[in-house]
């Protein structure tokens, strides 16, 4: 059943346009019949091409067409859409390899999806049409919000061939055309029958294939006047392990944290006695000989006892720590869970009917459906985005006899605030199962951690699942007809609806039942006997009301709201926690996160209680529906020097629904969570909190509708003989604040001589901002970016506050909305020449365009610099304080003393203001130094931008980035296309080149980006990897050059293709070494090299003596077939760039294409 129940009435109504508009061309009929014979006949037949609505010559059309057929594309070896569009010079930048959308990957976004990104303009720029038409985006988006038609939902089998414009299309097609048109055109008149089966393989991945079959059937009757075309399209796809990337080698390191051992709170000051077992002493060493600090770094002590499933043993720390920050957490090899490709089932069928009445009225009809079911299977591991704090059990930490034997750290102990509501506090007896206590071989002191399970042993068993439908219908009437002293005239008047949906399944922690979970109060059976709304904020420890608690001092860090609708831990848990006292009892259960789970049986996390913690539902639902209305009218107007001027007019009406369902955690999750309470204990102020532990902000609920109108006209005036001329221009209006655009579009082609065909154009064009971008922001996502505040000398007030004293930062980034955001434009320019030279040349051809961009007001995310630059404001008024000084070692939770005050001219006039006086031999900064002393993070918190509480080093969790509309991108170039083709003794031959080059992709006055693209100091990205945001990867120089023999009879045909990639700089290079252990240094490159890679392909064509039988085409092909090296590039484990190469490597495929 379709999923866009209801949706089908406006396509009704709008088919019903169609025959109330099917009288328009009849009173023409009488006179077209008479005029058969007055007709123009022209030596050269003239279509209506991609880049017009008016009928020409395309050896004469003045913008430039890419067009790629049906025997191209069997030539590559396209098994899908996708597979030709990676293989054009001028796409970059699209995300469709598994991995390619960075720290997204994982969640399946974008999974099994394909997009277009001509120019690397960005797939919200090009205009994607099949058959003319538009056709609705995918129900998805790429990281920084680009909408885009999934390309792999069309079937292979019913394209007849896919045209490219180039240069500018708003003028002819509307909005999105920024950086060209791609029309997909299907096989609507095919007649006959064709069978065809295809099966590839990874050569390293085994029996794992990607298998394809398809039939297509056409009839027309004997006058031709009738047409069906049907068609079916499988398409299967086997998951294969990156272990059989071609990629993956001993530079490779994919793992996997075992257990879940967090932050503990070891704060000697508080009473804590920590197990020493936890303690790594080997971490502590090798930070330090980084010129890290010495801070205490912890292990599950089980780690070095256990092994992975397959019997290798755990491990700790990994390759590529940052430096001086070597992780000490419990690990193993999960290479065999991470996927190269996903598994998939994509089926599609596709119908076009055609009837033509007599030459003025021909109705016409297209209908495609497609559903794609994506496995993402993987280890069974599921987490939490954030941490949740478990609370020591009762006894955990000792008292001061001074102070009648209470500790700070007792108030954040299991029941401790029982006595408040009428309960006993209960003992270490009384909670004997806790699994953090000291008896149950836990740390025995308070934790921030992070809920997981699945995670040991790795065993696989989530099979999670993204589900795609897509449809689409387009009916329409046109026909010629001869009027006004026998002018021709041509109308087409069409409706179209097309609609999508998308669902992503996925398993998750229930925010509310985890927490209670990790401190004893989980499970379907469990009843806490405490109260939800006590204020343990201002609630006294049992001695004195004067001494202080643990949440007077980190009570802000462990509620800290990161962004909006996602805390540390809400204070209804920490509440029920604190008062109740049957922890652990009666049917509640503890959470486990430590290793002992599985070594003590007693210990174990039950499954009732993981289920009960970890729902399935739906990350993503949802709908995006697209209904288009088109007439158009087009004709001779009257002779000029060069021959008959043409005219077109049309008008264009589009709706557009994008809709999206939250899950119910998401939505309404914690309407009301407690925020605050007043001065008597009551709650006097609540917030939204998310019950998905893994995300907020990361889906919507709404309901978005826009409505646009459109008139539109092209002109072609010959003003002389041989020049071929275009004017067009297109009102679009929006509505709203986002009103209209008048884009026009002049382009001119004049042949000197027969051989030679001069061409240019100039065009505006823009692009609206997508509708979930205004009204809701972005989705969450991850960010590195250089940070002054990263830098311990700038904190300190020793350093400039300045991107030469900033180092490397990543955090979380979640969307704002931005309802103040408005077109974007484009001037786009285009030169060039095709050549056909005759005589003993004949048979070449040289295409040459040089084109340019110009884009303003850039429709972007905001860069995540200046997302902090209130924050940077703020701190540098703090600095100037000495009063708002404190010791940085005492930020940490283990540290003794929390807060300690410092003056940082005392210190200066000590040790002086040069940071290195201040740090040992190995770089370490010394406890109590100046460079020790630095600004009390406290004093400059601001909306929008949270650090972690407790870090030492200025750790970034969450910043608020908004879409924004900025500054100018600059990006000209040119592209090359050489054919030749001749014959000899031995058969016909065909070489060719198709080659681009970008001299430049400039970024001009873009707010935050001072300072560059990652803060590099570059600012032109042609040749560069781009920062992955504002522009993506983008290799100054591709190409690919063919060679193609057939014989005489063309019974046999070999096919060589060389594609080239040219070398391109790496601008994380400097961040990746600075930030970089001595291995990464030795391995991090600062340009990516570049690529050479050979397809191979034999087909032999059989004619069956029996006609009945047909033709049979048997093929057999390889991909890469010399399995070139990929260029490496350290980008996390993946070791190469996914948005410029294909990571498969060698791919050999079969296939028999059956023709009756």
């Amino acid at each position: 059943m379709s999923k866009w129940l209801g949706s089908f009435t406006k396509a009704r109504v709008m088919t019903g346009v169609i025959s109330s508009v099917a009288c328009l061309p009849l009173y023409a009929q009488q006179s077209a019949q008479n005029s058969d014979q007055a007709a123009p006949q022209s030596e050269v037949e003239e279509v209506v091409v991609t880049g017009s609505y008016l009928r020409g010559s395309p050896l004469d059309a003045p913008s430039p067409v890419q067009s790629v057929d049906r025997a191209s594309m069997e030539a590559q070896g396209a098994s899908q859409i996708w597979d030709v569009i990676k293989n054009l010079e001028i796409n970059s930048g699209s995300i469709s390899n598994e991995g390619a959308d960075g720290s997204n990957a994982a969640l399946g976004n974008l999974s099994g999806t394909a997009n277009i990104n001509l120019r690397n303009l960005g797939e919200n720029s090009t205009l994607t049409l099949i058959n003319g038409k538009r056709q609705v985006a995918a129900a998805t988006t790429t990281p920084s919000g680009g909408e885009f038609v999934d390309i792999n939902t069309i079937p292979l089998v019913m394209v007849d061939r896919v045209e490219v414009l180039t240069d500018g299309g708003s003028a002819l097609y509307g909005s999105d055309a920024v950086a060209g048109a791609v029309n997909i055109i299907m096989r609507t008149d095919f007649e006959g029958l064709e069978v065809y089966g295809d099966v590839q393989n990874i050569e390293s991945a085994g029996s794992r294939f990607d298998k394809t079959g398809s039939v297509i059937w056409g009839w027309a009757n004997d006058s031709g006047s009738t047409n069906l075309v049907l068609a079916g399209e499988i398409f299967r796809r086997d998951p294969v392990p990156i272990t059989a990337a071609r990629f993956y080698d001993e530079r490779s390191e994919f793992t996997g944290v075992v257990g879940g051992l967090g932050t503990l709170i070891n704060q000697s000051s508080f009473g804590a006695r920590l197990n020493q077992a936890y303690i790594n002493q080997a971490a502590i060493d090798q930070a330090v000989a980084e010129g890290g600090t010495n801070s205490l770094r912890y292990t599950d002590p089980l780690c070095s006892q256990l092994t992975s499933a397959d019997g290798s043993p755990l491990f700790t720390g990994t390759r590529t720590a940052q430096r001086g920050e070597p992780s000490s957490s419990c690990r193993e090899d999960d290479a065999q869970w991470r996927l190269l490709t996903v598994g998939m089932e994509r089926d599609s069928l596709s119908a076009a009917f055609s009837h033509s009445f007599n030459e003025a009225a021909e109705f016409y009809s297209f209908a495609q459906w497609s559903q794609s079911d994506i496995e993402r299977s993987d280890s069974g591991y599921v987490t939490a985005r954030g941490p949740s704090f478990f609370l020591a059990q009762p006894g955990a930490h000792a008292g001061v006899p001074a102070w009648g034997g209470y500790g700070i750290g007792q108030t954040a102990e299991l029941g401790y605030f029982a006595p408040a509501v009428g309960l006993s506090r209960p003992t270490a007896s009384d909670i004997s199962n806790a699994p953090i206590a000291l008896a149950n071989g836990g740390p025995n002191v308070p934790m921030s951690g992070t809920v997981q399970t699945g995670n040991f042993p790795r065993s696989g068993g989530n099979t999670n699942m993204n589900t795609t439908e897509t449809m689409g219908l387009q009916a329409g009437i046109k026909g010629d007809f001869y009027a006004l002293n026998d002018r021709r005239f041509n109308y087409d008047v069409g409706v179209s609806w097309s609609g999508t949906s998308f669902e992503l399944e996925y398993q998750t922690f229930q925010r509310d039942r985890a927490e209670l979970a990790v401190n004893g109060l989980g499970g379907p059976n469990c009843t806490p006997n405490g109260v939800s709304d006590f204020d343990f904020r201002s609630a006294r420890g049992a001695v004195s009301p004067a001494l202080p608690t643990f949440w007077d001092f980190l009570g802000d860090t462990f509620t800290q709201e990161y962004f909006p609708g996602f805390v540390h831990t809400t204070r209804e848990s920490l509440s029920l926690a604190l008062t109740s006292n049957n922890q652990g009892q009666g049917g509640c259960e503890f959470y486990n996160p430590f290793l002992t789970s599985v070594t003590n049986p007693d210990l174990g996390n039950s499954q009732a209680l993981l289920d009960w913690m970890t729902p399935t539902v739906l990350r993503a639902d949802k709908r995006n529906q697209l209904a288009v209305f088109d007439a158009v009218i087009a004709g001779e107007m009257f002779e000029m020097a060069g021959g008959m001027s043409q005219f077109a007019l049309g008008v264009q009406y589009r709706q557009q629904n994008n809709k999206s369902i939250a899950p119910y955690l998401n939505d309404p999750g914690l309407p009301n969570a407690i925020l605050g309470w007043d001065a008597s204990g009551q709650v006097d102020e609540t917030h939204y909190i998310s019950n998905n532990y893994e995300c907020s902000q990361c889906i919507f609920n709404y309901d978005l509708d826009r409505n646009v109108r459109a008139i539109f006209s092209e002109f072609s005036l010959p003003l002389l003989n041989n020049v071929e001329t275009q004017f067009a221009l297109r009102y679009e209006d929006y509505g709203g604040s986002i009103g209209g655009e008048l884009t026009p579009k002049v382009a001119a082609s004049w042949r000197p001589i027969e051989e030679l065909l001069f061409r240019g154009s100039f065009s505006q064009s823009f692009r609206a901002p997508n509708l979930a971008v205004i009204e809701e922001g972005l989705e969450a996502g991850q960010v590195t970016f250089r940070d002054p505040l990263r830098n311990q000398a700038v904190r300190a007030g020793l350093a400039a506050v300045n991107n030469a004293n900033a180092e490397p930062n990543t955090t979380y980034s979640v969307g704002a909305p931005a309802p103040d955001v408005g077109n974007e434009s484009a001037n786009t320019f285009s030169a060039g020449f095709i050549w056909t030279p005759y005589g003993v040349l004949d048979g070449l051809s040289v295409t040459t365009d040089f084109w340019r961009f110009e884009v303003k007001d850039r429709v972007m995310p905001q860069p995540a610099i200046s997302s902090i630059s209130g924050e940077l404001d703020a701190f540098s008024s703090a600095a100037t304080n000495p009063a708002n000084y404190v010791l940085n070692s005492s930020l940490a939770n283990d540290a003794a003393q929390p807060y300690v005050a410092c003056d940082p001219n005392a210190l200066e006039a000590q040790w002086g203001s040069d940071p290195q006086a201040s740090q040992n031999d190995a770089g370490q900064v010394i406890e109590g130094s100046r460079l020790d002393c630095v600004v009390d993070p406290r004093e400059y918190v601001v909306p929008n931008v949270v650090r972690t509480q407790g870090s030492t080093e200025g750790a970034l969790v969450t910043i608020v980035s908004s879409t924004i509309n900025a500054g100018e991108v600059i990006s000209d170039g040119f592209d090359l296309k050489l054919g030749y083709g001749w014959e000899m003794d031995i058969g016909r031959f065909r070489a060719s080149m198709d080659f681009t080059y970008v001299n430049q992709y400039t970024l001009k006055d873009v707010p935050g980006l001072e300072l560059g693209l990652l803060e590099s100091g570059v600012f032109d990205a042609a040749g560069t990897t781009g920062d992955g945001i504002l522009v993506r990867s983008l290799p100054d120089k591709k190409g690919n050059l063919t060679l193609n023999w057939s014989s005489h009879d063309l019974s046999h045909s070999i096919t060589l293709i060389n594609r080239f990639i040219g070398s391109y700089d790496d601008l994380a290079y400097r961040n990746t070494f600075e930030n970089g252990n001595d291995y990464v240094r030795s391995v991090v490159r600062d340009k990516v090299d570049s690529y050479n890679s050979i397809d191979l392909q034999y087909s032999y064509t059989h004619e069956w003596a029996d006609s009945r039988l047909g033709t049979s085409i048997f093929t057999v092909g390889a991909l890469d077939a010399f399995n070139a090296t990929l260029p490496f590039r350290y980008a996390g484990a993946l070791n190469y760039d996914a948005t410029v190469f294909d990571g498969r490597g060698r791919r050999l495929y079969a296939r028999a294409l059956l023709q009756f």
